[in-house]
């Protein structure tokens, strides 16, 4: 994984963790009236594209999950033996 991938992982694992401190900070319907207006239209303008985004990533993993794991297969480390 290159560095550019680190740190978008990286940046991804801290965006998570900052959400979820704000989901156990507040419900739906107190962050209404807690945030801002500027916030909550920052949130209604991006979500649907973050939405979006996540649920593909969601079920590309799912499905990936869902698929018994399986030996790798590498023919110039697999032997059949016989030989000698």
């Amino acid at each position: 994984m290159g560095v550019a991938h680190e740190e978008n992982a990286e940046k991804l694992v801290q965006a998570l963790a900052q959400l979820e401190e704000v989901a156990d900070a507040l419900t739906a319907d107190e962050a209404v009236t807690a945030l801002d207006d500027a916030s909550l239209q920052v949130f209604w303008r991006d979500w649907p594209n973050v939405s979006s985004w996540a649920g593909s990533l969601w079920r590309k993993l799912d499905e990936d999950l869902a698929q018994p794991a399986r030996a790798p297969v590498d023919a110039d480390v697999d032997e059949v033996g016989g030989s000698g």
